[in-house]
């Protein structure tokens, strides 16, 4: 898995250190790369194989995330996404008993953390 400049995630593992070199936007390539990596890996944990399934995406496109990959992705419980939602730039209410979260928006906003 490389990302568009040409580092690649299995370099980086081999030798982590060559994260410091990496340009900004690059890192954030690669950030979303592991993100979405991440989501999918916590589904195939929880059992729910209907998401694994889905098709690849662009890394460009965008798509709602629910309340329980959400809090995989930031590596916290439901009860507490639920309680911060309000705080979070890339969240969105649908109506009172639905909650989404744009992904570009949640590994931008995970990326900026921690950069």
């Amino acid at each position: 898995m490389s990302s568009e400049c040409g580092v690649s995630l299995d370099a980086l593992l081999a030798e982590p250190w060559r994260a410091t070199h990496v340009p900004r936007e690059e890192a954030l390539a690669l950030l979303m790369q592991l993100a979405t990596l991440q989501v999918v890996l916590v589904t195939v944990v929880n059992h729910k194989p209907s998401v694994v399934q889905r098709e690849p995406e662009r890394p460009e496109q965008d798509r709602m995330l629910d309340v329980e990959e959400a809090a995989a992705m930031l590596g916290v419980t439901r009860k507490w996404i639920y309680r911060h939602f309000k705080s979070l730039p890339f969240a969105r209410k649908l109506s009172p008993k639905v909650l989404r979260f744009s992904r570009l928006g949640l590994v931008r906003h995970l990326a900026a953390k921690r950069l």
